[in-house]
């Protein structure tokens, strides 16, 4: 695949169920992630000229199958899908999902690139240094 100026994402947002889980990542490489789903996959560009550290932690933890077996767990329809949470791995956890990490945080990077439909961001809380695995595109 080669790199474009624009993330390369096609899925159905609208009708995204909140327990759709992540496969194991079939591609991770210096220019692309693949995340399968079972409503099909998602090709993560990375950008690391503007995000060196987030695009280095991403690309560990998805190395390492940190990724694997987890789900979105925050579903907002026609606006956002969040995942990357490793509490979601286990059912019974289901009331503390959306506070799961990796056990470290990672500093925040910021960019003028604009924010537009399809970008894969990390998520976070009001601290600009508490984002960790948790993504949301």
């Amino acid at each position: 695949m080669t790199a474009s100026s624009e993330p390369f994402l096609r899925f159905d947002l609208a009708n995204w169920p909140t327990n759709a889980s992540f496969s194991p990542m079939s591609e991770v490489n210096d220019e692309v992630a693949v995340i399968s789903t079972g409503k099909g996959e998602m090709v993560v560009e990375f950008w690391p000229e503007t995000t060196p550290k987030t695009v280095e932690n991403f690309k560990k933890l998805a190395n390492d199958a940190f990724y694997d077996g987890t789900c979105f767990h925050r579903v907002v329809k026609g606006f956002m899908i969040q995942g990357g949470d490793p509490l979601t791995k286990d059912p019974s956890e289901e009331d503390r999902w959306g506070t799961g990490d990796p056990g470290y945080k990672v500093e925040a990077e910021f960019s003028d690139r604009p924010h537009n439909k399809g970008v894969l961001s990390m998520a976070r809380s009001s601290d600009p240094d508490s984002a960790g695995s948790q993504f949301f595109i």
